[in-house]
């Protein structure tokens, strides 16, 4: 928690608001909340697939 450190953009309301873009705060990428649901599963999967490439290495030396 408390690694993003990135400045939030914030867009402007109302007609001169680019179209697509639902939240106030936005960070580029959409809802920031939903980018950091993102990043937790980019993680996750990179963490599974390190602890796989593990076990693999472990059943191949005994």
């Amino acid at each position: 928690m408390g690694e993003n450190t990135e400045p939030r953009v914030t867009l402007p309301s109302g007609p001169e608001r680019p179209k697509g873009t639902h939240h106030r705060d936005v960070d580029g990428y959409g809802n920031p909340i939903t980018q950091q649901l993102r990043i937790i599963g980019q993680r996750r999967r990179e963490a599974e697939e390190k602890l796989d490439r593990h076990l693999q290495d472990a059943r191949k030396s005994h």
